[in-house]
């Protein structure tokens, strides 16, 4: 298993063995504005901390503050039973008559606010009592008492910013109080249960909108924003992106878009229209489109108003003018027959005799003197030239190969026979053979389809003087069907 494979899983094992602290999607908020309760009287009546003698005594104040029972939508709201939405209540927030509207560093002063982990059910039933502390178990907390007076209502009330403001009118009694719902962050929706965190990791690229709902950031796609955009051009079927804006490509294709396949290792003279194939362009064939078909168009041999015409890949044949022969018509009859030039001189007859053109390496009226070639310093990274008989030898330097050490040494060098192409691979070589010929270097003549050539269960075919040639089933190519042309899915 790959690293980064490990590592997901490992996360993912771990997300599901953690154990799971639940969240509140969003708080009730009950907010009391104020409390006016002049007489300093109870629900029932009573003064007070004073008893039941009218009027209550003057300086005795009611110890005031406020207990809220959240539950669900009733027509008819009964003050028993479980606050199965929520409850709460306030520390002491004054005595009889009091203000407990919020100042600059006090926000949160008259404030109950009962978290929820469920859907908001947006209708609900609420039951406030203000209550007199008849004593103190700790610095401004209430314990017990007795009840100074009771609202209830039932409503809807849908989540926002915003308060929804309440009076109320008792017998000796006038309350102000609001209430607001809020979703808790990353909670969205008239219910508070659309959870949409943003991220910008392996499980998700996106951020959220004021509905809740994903939005993707920028280079990425996908209902989980997990699959990246690649760079405008790159192909769909032959590239991929892991990161936006890069375009990698699949196997046998290459390109800044991927959109141009690979030919076949070799191939000279063509193209492709799928990963290596080795379609020939115009007046090229063989295998690897290195044969010239029309050597006559491109090369123009015949000399001397000699008609060319094409004969098998690179071979042609010129058909000579009265009074001249040679492979290109290029020598002319009278004094030059028969042939007096030696070593490949060519004859030119003129009226009064002929004259000679000679190759470099031989010299004299008829090309018969042996030239000395090292006169001319044809050699260029070497240690010298030795002349020799018909021609000259130059001792390379280390690294350089040719007839000149002109030429860089890349090791492929006389490594293949038969016409084979040599190509460099890494660090080692790997020669292409023409039809008829198989091995390392090319130097294995077959002997036809007995020796069966063909591989991959391919059918031969013999066809005289032309060798053999193998049929590949689909998924194979090359001259033996040795290639898997198309990698496997």
């Amino acid at each position: 298993m790959r690293l980064g494979s490990c590592w997901v899983v490992c996360v993912l094992l771990l997300l599901q063995t953690r154990p799971q602290v639940p969240e509140a999607a969003g708080t009730f908020e009950l907010q009391i504005r104020l409390m006016h309760n002049e007489r300093g009287v109870l629900a029932d009546g009573r003064c007070c901390r004073g008893g039941a003698q009218l009027p209550c005594p003057a300086g005795v104040q009611c110890q005031t503050y406020f207990r809220a029972c959240l539950k669900e939508y009733q027509l008819r709201v009964l003050p028993g039973g479980p606050c199965v939405l929520g409850a709460g209540a306030t520390p002491v927030l004054g005595g009889n008559t009091f203000t407990a509207k919020p100042r600059r560093g006090a926000e949160h002063a008259g404030r109950i606010t009962m978290p929820f982990q469920f859907a908001w059910p947006r209708s609900y039933s609420l039951i406030l009592e203000a209550w007199d502390a008849d004593n103190i178990t700790g610095p401004g907390t209430p314990g017990g008492g007795s009840l100074v007076e009771r609202v209830t209502r039932s409503g809807m009330l849908n989540p926002g910013e915003g308060w929804q403001d309440f009076q109320h009118h008792g017998r000796g009694t006038a309350l102000e109080y609001r209430l607001r719902v809020r979703c808790a962050p990353h909670y969205y929706g008239a219910a508070c249960n659309r959870l949409c965190r943003p991220r910008d990791d392996f499980f998700g690229h996106h951020g959220c909108d004021a509905a809740g709902s994903k939005v993707c950031l920028d280079g990425w796609m996908g209902e989980e924003c997990t699959r990246a955009i690649c760079h405008q051009g790159c192909d769909e079927l032959h590239g991929f992106c892991e990161e936006p804006g890069e375009c990698k490509c699949h196997y046998g294709w290459t390109g800044s878009n991927c959109d141009k396949c690979i030919p076949f290792p070799g191939c000279l003279h063509g193209t492709c229209t799928e990963p290596w194939k080795c379609d020939c362009d115009t007046n090229w064939g063989g295998l690897l489109c290195d044969k010239d078909l029309n050597y006559c168009g491109s090369h123009q041999p015949c000399r001397n108003g000699g008609t060319c015409t094409n004969a098998e890949p690179d071979e042609y044949q010129c058909l000579c003018p009265a009074g001249f022969r040679g492979r290109d018509c290029e020598r002319g009859l009278d004094e030059c027959l028969p042939e007096p030039c030696a070593h490949g001189g060519t004859c030119h007859p003129l009226p009064d005799g002929f004259s000679c053109t000679c190759p470099p390496q031989w010299t004299g009226k008829t090309c018969q003197l042996d030239a000395d070639e090292c006169e001319r310093e044809p050699c260029v990274h070497a240690r010298g030239c030795k002349n020799l008989i018909g021609g000259y030898f130059c001792d390379c330097l280390e690294g350089w190969a040719g007839p000149n050490c002109e030429t860089r040494d890349d090791g492929c060098q006389g490594r293949c026979r038969n016409g084979g192409q040599c190509q460099a691979v890494g660090t080692g070589h790997v020669c292409s053979c023409p039809a008829g010929y198989t091995g390392a270097a090319c130097e294995t003549e077959l002997g036809g389809c007995a020796s069966t050539p063909c591989q991959h269960g391919a059918r031969c075919q013999e066809t005289p003087g032309q060798g053999v040639a193998c049929s590949c089933p689909p998924g194979l190519s090359g001259p033996f069907c040795e290639v898997l042309s198309r990698p496997p899915a």
